[in-house]
């Protein structure tokens, strides 16, 4: 076994990784799988179908088509074309004369009026006024409905409210009726066709407002989990596996995006107003809460140390693990709650990450985190402690990016007549369209200035080093991610207009993200059940795609089969 594990050891060390071009390739897999699936939702729906079009796909572009990743998304255009081809979008209905809004450019039109001539009012004809007031009283009575939890109160008040399946991406909006004296915009406009009906009711309860975000969770979770256990295979190419010293892979974006997406879901939590919070008493409450995950990792760890499981000692130290800094970079936030006051927190975050590049650059603690030397247990484990101020400002970037992507879930603000609080449900649904589109157009700029800030950390010499978490890394971390959110949310916005009725966000991927770190958990359990059963790294191909398969699939249905339930650790 000894030999083995040293073998396994020499296997992923000395890693000098691969261009961020091609980590870039091999993760359009994700983004051409998510259009794949907006267009097969049209006419299937079953979670085997989830599993084949968002999850398969990521697994495949890591394996056996990483050399191969533009045959695999131009396999998957093609199929995604033949879909749109066999099965177009519908037109959406002609106006009828008399819309009042018809600067709109929402895809949910006015009933079509049906063909036949007109005839003059009679007795018992009512007036197109009151066929709209009607219209637009019973959208809201069957949204009422069909939200119990929708709050019922007699003035217009919003509120916001955590759905069990997606606590950060939800908001419930309460109902009120429309005062006579003051009739809202929705009186004046007709009432929404058939088909916008339904999704338009929905976006008027909140249900999950923020689908890209969703999916973007659940795909970088996904990535992460067959990624820990494909680099024991040989069908994993070595060149994405965690890089020795310098260098970008797809393992070490994996690290940084996971502590990035953890920013994003908690930036309410760290609002503005947290930051006139007591200090000392946020900080205990902060690491009371991690506390579980920080147990995770003394689990990890015992595990490890008592199964001669191999190691590679240069990712984190002897007895530190990514359950240490994923439990920690939250109450490192909180320690700088009380900057908040006075700065933003993508300040905050690049001043951490400065000051960390200019102590290893200028000072002799780069050299020492290279060396052999580990004395003590801080030495033992230098590069965990080390690295810490740089997932704390991804950790903080990520709070940053939280904050304006939960901005579009925030109630719309009223007109002076209050008219967005009596909005008719597809009204809210095109409002919801224009923020999220404002929202894309935020990301690409953010995303553009961080690649330009890599670019120049290269040019002044700087390398990205996941090792230390150093400057060029974060900025790369920020980009990357930024750059996915923006494609996500472009994605939606493309194929899921506020007319489809087919989920923007898979079943099987909200799945995932309701017991997002109990999944993870899981995945770590059966990669070190997996190392000790077998010797992995002397696998075959097919040997090796089968194993693979079968724990992909075997993960995706525990979440699935928890799917009711929202476990905390």
């Amino acid at each position: 076994m000894s030999s083995y594990k040293e073998a396994k050891e020499a296997f992923v060390a000395d890693n000098p990784g691969s261009s961020v071009f091609y980590v870039n390739v091999v993760s359009a897999a994700a983004f051409t799988a998510y259009a794949l699936y907006a267009l097969a939702a049209r006419r299937y729906r079953s979670a085997a179908l989830d599993w084949v079009t968002m999850v398969f796909p990521t697994l495949l572009g890591m394996t056996v088509f990483a050399d191969h990743a533009l045959l695999l998304n131009s396999a998957m255009g093609a199929a995604a074309a033949a879909l749109w081809l066999g099965a177009p979008a519908p037109s959406p209905p002609p106006k009828p004369k008399g819309q009042w809004l018809d600067e709109s450019d929402s895809d949910e039109d006015a009933e079509s009026v049906s063909p036949g001539p007109r005839t003059p009012l009679a007795s018992g004809v009512k007036l197109p006024s009151q066929l709209v007031a009607e219209s637009v009283a019973q959208a809201r009575a069957a949204a009422a409905a069909s939200s119990p939890t929708t709050l019922q109160i007699p003035e217009p008040r919003r509120r916001r409210s955590a759905s069990p399946t997606s606590p950060v991406h939800t908001i419930e909006f309460a109902s009120a009726p429309t005062s006579p004296k003051a009739p809202g915009r929705a009186d004046r406009v007709a009432s929404p066709s058939p088909k916008a009906a339904a999704p338009a009711e929905r976006t008027a309860r909140g249900d999950t407002l923020l689908p890209f975000l969703s999916v973007y969770r659940a795909h970088m979770m996904l990535m992460t989990v067959h990624a820990i256990l494909a680099v024991d295979f040989s069908v994993f190419p070595r060149v994405l596996g965690k890089c020795e010293n310098f260098g970008t892979s797809l393992m070490d974006m994996g690290v940084g995006s996971f502590v990035f997406s953890l920013g994003i879901v908690s930036s309410r939590t760290f609002s503005p107003r947290a930051g006139r919070r007591r200090w000392v008493p946020a900080l205990v409450g902060a690491l009371r809460r991690a506390a579980p995950v920080l147990a995770l990792g003394f689990v990890r760890l015992l595990m490890v140390k008592g199964s001669e499981y191999p190691e590679h000692l240069t990712e984190y130290g002897v007895h530190w693990n990514f359950f240490f800094t994923l439990g920690l970079v939250p109450a490192l936030a909180t320690a700088l709650l009380p900057l908040r006051r006075y700065l933003r927190w993508t300040t905050i975050g690049l001043l951490l990450t400065a000051v960390q590049q200019l102590v290893l650059s200028n000072t002799g603690l780069q050299a020492f985190l290279l060396s052999d030397a580990r004395p003590g247990l801080l030495g033992a484990n230098k590069e965990g402690i080390a690295s810490m101020p740089g997932y704390g400002a991804i950790f903080l970037l990520g709070l940053s990016a939280g904050d304006k992507v939960l901005r579009v879930s925030a109630p719309p603000k009223a007109d002076e007549d209050g008219g967005a609080r009596s909005l008719a449900p597809d009204q809210l649904a095109e409002r919801a369209t224009k923020r999220k589109t404002q929202l894309a157009f935020e990301l690409v700029s953010y995303a553009t200035i961080s690649w330009a800030a890599l670019a120049l950390s290269y040019a002044l010499g700087l390398d990205v080093s996941r090792r230390f978490a150093n400057l060029p890394y974060v900025v790369w971390t920020a980009a990357y991610n930024t750059t996915a959110l923006a494609l996500y949310l472009a994605i939606e916005l493309w194929f899921f207009p506020p007319s489809s009725d087919a989920p923007p966000c898979p079943p099987l991927l909200d799945a995932i993200n309701r017991n997002g770190l109990v999944v993870f958990l899981v995945a770590n359990l059966l990669t070190g059940l997996i190392n000790v059963s077998m010797q992995t790294m002397y696998a075959g191909t097919a040997v090796a795609m089968t194993i693979l398969t079968v724990y992909s699939a075997g993960v995706s249905a525990f979440a699935w089969a928890i799917r009711a339930h929202r476990i905390k650790l």
